[in-house]
């Protein structure tokens, strides 16, 4: 009775090892199956059908109604990052969209491949009301030509940017099915860096199917708000200063192809409203190499050449993704020599967060439909030292 007791009990830790391992590897498979679990795809073909819009007279003739295909590889967060859950929770994927032109063999086909984010402005059990926004590159099989495509003015190269525009409604009838439809603008443009470049605008209503290709990751609610990263807003009531620049080549709108440089620098005072938005002013400054050519067409007499040099005051707003950000400008020239363009323009640009400071920044400046130029540059943020409370 002894032995046996003996027996059993020099038997009880090994089983206890064994289940403590066999916990243990429990444990160590679901965080495992947590950590590399494939992160929600879907797949999702779409069908539009639109027109394009003539916003200048010369493309008139190019009116028609024509469809469109896009393929796209979506990717629903589900908390992994801060930003995603304050977002509640978007979708972020990449697109290939596909279209003929019209009816007619001037303007040939558009192939566009763009990565996006879709918002939900509203989102319930099974219903969403999101709003994509995605920007890329597309080629386009035809542009103009002096001699074969003479009368094709709305694009003068190959390759362009592409941005895509949409608000959906979408319905989840089944967990592995979502369907969607909505109105979305397709914009092609190379910003002026080869001319003519009136740009393409297609307005269209579509219609998609999304297919859950694996298991879907539950959402990852955080209850207590973890620390901070450098690039988040910290809640304090500071103003923040960017000081950026921007360079960028344009064409003049001539066929000669004669090329311009353009520079031009901004001074930006934002204010965050919450951890997504920040609102301000900025004031602009910019030198355009081909104003001296465009003045010269309607001014004879003699100026300072400082008059085309042209600064103004611009409204601005930007939606915060933790190191990017998401740049648009409404503003109002102040003065300068040229203006050919009329008195406002619009920027609309990307920030990226290099380290805490210093960002790169793409930005796209237009004056009502027509592309300015597209450039790149550098930019230092700080803090000024001023609390408003």
């Amino acid at each position: 009775m002894n032995r046996n007791f003996r027996h059993i009990s020099s038997a009880r830790p090994f089983r206890s090892i064994l289940l403590l391992l066999a916990v243990v590897m429990q444990m160590q498979a679901a965080t495992a199956q947590h950590r590399f679990q494939a992160a929600n795809l879907l797949f999702e073909p779409r069908v539009s059908y639109g027109f394009l819009v003539a916003h200048h007279v010369e493309m008139e003739i190019y009116n028609s109604h024509f469809p469109s295909f896009e393929f796209s590889l979506a990717q629903a967060t589900y908390g992994k990052r801060q930003w995603e859950s304050l977002y509640n929770y978007p979708v972020t994927g990449i697109s290939y969209w596909n279209a003929w032109l019209g009816n007619s063999r001037d303007m040939g086909q558009a192939h566009a491949v763009f990565p996006f984010i879709s918002f939900p402005l509203a989102k319930t059990g099974k219903n969403e009301l999101n709003f994509r926004l995605g920007a890329g590159m597309a080629y386009l099989t035809k542009h103009f030509d002096r001699l074969n495509n003479y009368k094709y003015n709305a694009i003068g190269s190959h390759l362009n940017a592409a941005v895509n525009l949409m608000m959906e409604y979408r319905w989840k009838p089944l967990h592995h099915l979502q369907l969607s439809a909505g109105v979305q603008l397709m914009h092609f443009s190379n910003g002026s860096t080869k001319t003519p470049n009136f740009g393409l605008n297609i307005p269209a209503v579509s219609a998609g199917a999304a297919f859950r290709l694996n298991k879907e990751n539950d959402p990852i609610r955080r209850r207590i708000r973890p620390s901070l990263t450098m690039y988040e807003f910290d809640g304090k009531e500071f103003i923040e200063m960017k000081l950026g620049t921007t360079f960028a080549f344009k064409e003049s709108g001539d066929t000669d192809g004669t090329r311009y440089q353009v520079y031009a620098g901004f001074l930006s005072a934002m204010k965050s409203l919450d951890y997504k938005n920040k609102v301000g002013l900025c004031f602009d400054l910019s030198w355009d190499g081909s104003d001296a050519l465009l003045v010269a067409r309607t001014n004879h007499e003699p100026y300072p050449a400082r008059q085309l040099t042209k600064p103004g005051l611009s409204a601005a707003y930007e939606l915060v993704l933790d190191r990017t950000s998401f740049a648009f400008n409404l503003g109002f020239y102040l003065g300068g020599k040229d203006k050919s363009e009329g008195m406002s323009y619009y920027k609309i640009g990307i920030h990226y967060l290099i380290n805490k400071n210093l960002f790169a920044n793409l930005t796209l400046k237009t004056h009502f439909a027509r592309a300015d130029f597209v450039g790149i540059g550098l930019g230092y943020r700080f803090k000024w030292g001023y609390y408003l409370k």
